[in-house]
């Protein structure tokens, strides 16, 4: 996929691209972190990546049952995803270049000048609540990011 091809393909009325990034595995983003503001999302157009999600540095690298913490996926060149407001999400590893676009969901939260922040999930449980609610203003986007208004986003997040 080119950087042409993926700025065709996203419905950019309400996803805006926020950035343009190749990842490697001596160079990744390995920092866990979410936004508050806005949901993201990605196109993959070379290589893959693997993600850790809902796990932060706070966090124990296993429950009390042994289990894993986080979710893990790999995304490969062509696919698309979204990262809802508030989850933590970062990549563990990267094969053949990896290079991303990332769109930002423009809502009253944020502007075209500054789609997301950076939000490094460390706070007390205090102020993690209040960052847990503002996340949850962040609207359902009326677009899905590949195909508008006749996409699946909306059905898969009425449920949420």
């Amino acid at each position: 996929m080119t950087i042409e091809g993926a700025l065709e393909a996203v419905e950019t009325t309400e996803w805006p691209k926020g950035g343009h990034w190749k990842i490697s595995t001596e160079r990744l983003a390995a920092t866990p972190h979410y936004h508050s503001v806005t949901h993201e999302a990605y196109t993959v157009l070379h290589g893959s990546g693997s993600y850790l999600l809902g796990k932060s540095p706070l966090d124990p690298e296993a429950d009390s049952d042994g289990n894993m913490v986080g979710v893990k996926f790999t995304a490969h060149a062509g696919d698309v995803f979204v990262f809802p407001a508030g989850v933590t999400h970062f990549v563990t590893d990267t094969e053949g270049g990896y290079e991303i676009l990332g769109f930002y969901l423009l809502n009253d939260q944020n502007s075209i000048d500054e789609p997301y922040d950076m939000e490094y999930a460390l706070d007390s449980p205090e102020d993690t609540e209040k960052k847990r609610r503002k996340c949850e203003l962040v609207p359902v986007p009326v677009h899905d990011p590949i195909y508008g208004k006749e996409g699946p986003m909306q059905e898969i997040w009425a449920a949420r």
